[in-house]
């Protein structure tokens, strides 16, 4: 599935602005805080919601806290 194509404006203080459609379809509410990626070579823009990267990250996390000398 492909994602919707759209226009995105971003405000005078920094905020990204997301139409509707695309918002759905990456599942992300009003708000939400996101860490925008770009993959130069295809000229995609990612935005990865926080709280996946909080799950992504779990693991590295567990490991510093839990690793020798801890």
């Amino acid at each position: 599935m492909r994602p919707p194509m759209a226009c995105t404006a971003s405000t005078t203080r920094g905020y990204l602005l997301l139409p509707l459609a695309v918002r759905r379809w990456c599942r992300l509410a009003a708000g939400d805080r996101v860490l925008l990626a770009v993959d130069r070579a295809t000229g995609v823009l990612v935005a990865y919601p926080l709280a996946t990267l909080d799950r992504l990250l779990a693991g590295v996390h567990e490991a510093v806290a839990g690793g020798e000398g801890a």
